[in-house]
């Protein structure tokens, strides 16, 4: 059997993607890469060569090899030239780093920028303008079906503003509010963009209101 499944669900977790999401890039359905990466199915090699190309991976490498998450990201050639630029220009910054020993107090006092301030900080190379911030994946099981994170994983988000909510729709956010935080996926129905754990649990996005709203831009985690 090959190690196509084996790689869409490894290149999924690099990207941020849910099942859904990389289904819907290739005219699919969730229920296919879920056969794909559970090895019921293989892809046709029509989808096999539009999935290897999409993401610049050589299609032998994408059949016959179980790519690294290294391999991964040096295929991609934008991902490679901005780590380039990082390695010439030392671009690295600070981030607030929200633990699971934390979670509660952030609950309580994300608004306030001395509660933020005082937060242990993580450094993490990045040319990012957006606010970001670091959260440890606490229970991995309030997350939108697809996403394969693992509690202790640290997932680092970008505050949504009006300046990049065009790249939002079908990408995994948060909202944090008075009532705690709350995964789910960015969608759009009828000009109104909303916030969808599941098919029945959907949190309204309101931009000028006192709730934060975050983008998922980047995973950590531990692989041993």
């Amino acid at each position: 059997m090959s190690k196509v499944g084996k790689n869409i669900k490894k290149i999924r977790s690099v990207k941020a993607l849910s099942q859904q999401a990389f289904a819907e890039l290739f005219q699919l359905t969730r229920g296919n890469i879920s056969s794909y990466e559970e090895f019921r199915a293989e892809p046709k090699i029509e989808t096999i060569v539009n999935i290897a190309k999409y993401f610049g991976i050589p299609l032998n490498d994408f059949i016959l090899k179980e790519l690294s998450v290294n391999e991964l990201l040096h295929y991609n050639t934008e991902l490679v030239l901005e780590t380039e630029k990082l390695k010439k220009t030392h671009q690295f910054i600070e981030v607030p780093y929200v633990s699971s020993l934390d979670i509660a107090d952030y609950e309580l006092h994300y608004n306030n920028n001395e509660f933020i301030y005082n937060l242990p900080h993580i450094l993490i190379p990045s040319s990012a303008k957006s606010k970001l911030i670091a959260i440890e994946v606490q229970d991995s099981e309030s997350l939108p079906l697809g996403f394969d994170f693992k509690n202790g994983d640290i997932l680092l988000y970008e505050q949504v503003v009006k300046e990049n909510i065009h790249r939002i729709i079908n990408k995994l956010g948060v909202m944090v509010d008075h009532e705690g935080i709350k995964s789910g996926v960015y969608k759009e129905s009828g000009g109104k963009i909303f916030l969808s754990l599941n098919e029945w649990v959907k949190y309204p996005f309101e931009i000028e209101s006192h709730a934060q709203y975050w983008l998922l831009r980047a995973l950590f985690t531990q692989i041993i």
